[in-house]
């Protein structure tokens, strides 16, 4: 076979390059670089890992004070980045690469952060960005899933946009912290707020929305006072009780009602269904996240690092993704492997289900990454560590609950009349437990005695009072199952690192055991001190829709430019509303 053409492949990581230069062939190292003949590619190739952030954002002011409120707001034209010192080496071996290379398949990881990472390196180096002409885009490191990537290598231009996206953020993120984080704390010292030598405030995009979260989350709770209210309800002979949603609140209009109902009944309607429920979806990261945190209590950061390692080790699929769907192509190679599964997992299910189905399997919906799911490559547990042995069974076992059979049950509904009024009672028998049957769900049945239409029913009314009950405290599972995905606030891949931030900024506390938050007085003051200022960035809602933006702007519906520079009025009219704040 006569090679001319020569590639360089821009890995993000060493193990990442090393795994990508075997399934191309036979490579030889030097000095970090491999170097491979493919017959796949039909190419010389050279890999380059870019070992992570090789370059950085320069302070574009390094001899200003942005700690001095006449200097702000600091709104920069553009940014410019360098080479790390510590990394230059790998800068320039990646740079002596691009020179010798016809044409250059970006290997980054494959998600916006990777897409930053790789065009910040080439567009400092000339020709850098002129010779890319392919994306690879693998969401499994095995060496098959590796080579079957590499044989649909994509257009560049169809994952360029998330590049955009990422270098807004980044912009957006660095304009409200190098401008609110010196004005709020100014603002603070000068109104006698906060010491002089006291540790600066941080205000961030979506750090200060989430911790606002939980602030307002416990002052609901300290200020929760019960309220009474009074329900009525129908004890019949047999022991079944028979309940009506209308709340009274006052004692007076709950009798007046209870003085209206009789001791018999007349059953008006009974209906009686066979329903099923299926298996729950597939996992995402926040989801994952947020189940690992309520169960074993671990930390999302410390999940997350799981599943990369077990992804970096080629036996789960690409971790940062929020999809819990996969494509056909993915359910195949899995219903080849379920026994392989069951039996590293030493689990005996019955799986009848092997066809696909919605919405597990969904080519239209899975756009950039599937749901985390085990790749073709079973590793033997016991050479996993105890944590990484844990997130591969909690994931294998929800992806092989996909083939089980659904939960059977029957329902049944009851209504009796009672003056005007109408009670009702529900009742539900299991056919079939299904995928019930491998998991920890509590189940139990209730079954209704065999009530007719038209039959009158001997009951004793009751009137009961109850008590409004207090807000739920925020968790890390409520966090991220709950709260983040539905404000839209940071992405799969940044969650955990803000969560950890926040604590780290001493504005939240965490109960190790319950993952309950707790606001410090720090946090308190902060987010009291900004609504003062009526600064819109303690509102997850504001924020969340610039994070719909930035969504459309890696779909490339929305121009990065225009989004920056409305950052940028934001901040401005923030300033100078804040400015006239304890004059």
């Amino acid at each position: 076979m006569v090679i001319s053409l020569k590639y360089l492949l821009l890995a993000e990581k060493p193990d990442q390059a090393r795994k990508y230069a075997h399934a191309l062939g036979s490579p030889k190292e030097e000095k970090g670089i491999f170097r491979v003949t493919s017959a796949l590619l039909g190419a010389e190739v050279l890999v380059a890992p870019a070992v992570g952030h090789l370059v950085e954002r320069v302070n574009p002011y390094p001899n200003f004070e942005n700690w001095e409120l006449a200097n702000l707001p600091v709104l920069p034209d553009s940014f410019q980045y360098a080479p790390k010192k510590e990394t230059l080496k790998a800068f320039k071996a990646i740079q002596k690469a691009v020179k010798e290379v016809d044409a250059i398949i970006i290997g980054t990881d494959p998600d916006r952060e990777g897409e930053a990472i790789a065009y910040r390196i080439l567009e400092l180096i000339p020709q850098g960005l002129a010779k890319v002409r392919y994306r690879l885009w693998a969401n499994s490191l095995t060496t098959k899933g590796l080579q079957e990537a590499f044989g649909c290598l994509r257009d560049p231009a169809l994952s360029d946009n998330y590049f955009h996206e990422a270098a807004a953020r980044s912009d957006a993120d660095w304009l409200v912290g190098f401008n609110l984080s010196p004005f709020v704390t100014l603002k603070m010292k000068a109104e006698g707020l906060l010491g002089k030598k006291e540790k600066a405030m941080s205000v961030g995009r979506v750090q200060t929305p989430i911790v606002s979260l939980i602030v307002r989350n416990d002052e609901a709770i300290a200020h929760f006072e019960p309220q009474p209210y009074w329900q009525l309800a129908l004890l019949a002979e047999d022991g079944t009780v028979f309940t009506n949603d209308t709340k009274y609140q006052t004692e007076q209009e709950a009798q007046e009602a209870f003085a209206l109902l009789e001791g018999s009944a007349q059953v008006s309607e009974v209906v009686t269904e066979n329903k099923s429920q299926t298996a729950p979806k597939l996992y995402n990261l926040t989801q994952l996240q947020s189940e690992m945190s309520q169960t074993y209590q671990f930390e999302a950061t410390k999940t997350k690092d799981l599943v990369q390692s077990l992804y970096q080790k080629g036996f789960l699929s690409y971790p940062r993704t929020d999809a819990t769907a996969i494509t056909t192509n993915e359910y195949t190679y899995l219903l080849k492997h379920i026994e392989a599964y069951q039996a590293a997992l030493n689990l005996s299910f019955d799986l009848p289900n092997r066809k696909a189905r919605k919405p597990y399997v969904n080519d239209d919906k899975v756009l950039e990454h599937y749901a985390i799911i085990p790749t073709e490559l079973v590793p033997n547990l016991d050479d996993l560590s105890t944590d990484e042995e844990l997130i591969y069974t909690t994931v294998t076992k929800r992806t092989l609950l996909m083939f089980s059979s659904d939960y059977h049950y029957q329902s049944t509904q009851v209504l009796l009349t009672n003056g005007n009024q109408t009670f009702k009672a529900t009742g539900t028998v299991t056919q079939h437990l299904g995928w019930r049957s491998y998991v920890t769900t509590k189940t139990e049945d209730k079954e209704m005695p065999a009530y007719q239409e038209g039959q009158v029913v001997t009951v004793s009314p009751k009137q009961v009072k109850r008590l409004t009950k207090p807000p739920t405290r925020i968790s890390e599972s409520i966090l991220l199952k709950k709260l983040l995905p539905k404000y839209n606030l940071g992405t799969s891949a940044t969650r955990d690192g803000m969560i950890d931030l926040i604590q780290r900024k001493g504005y939240v506390t965490k109960d190790k055991k319950t993952g309950q938050f707790f606001p410090t007085d720090r946090g308190r003051q902060l987010i009291h001190y900004l609504d003062t200022l009526e600064v819109s960035y303690t509102n997850p809602e504001t924020t969340g829709k610039w994070e719909a933006v930035l969504t459309k702007i890696g779909q490339g519906e929305v121009n990065p430019d225009a989004f920056v520079q409305k950052i940028k009025w934001a901040i401005t009219k923030q300033i100078e509303k804040g400015d006239t704040h304890g004059k």
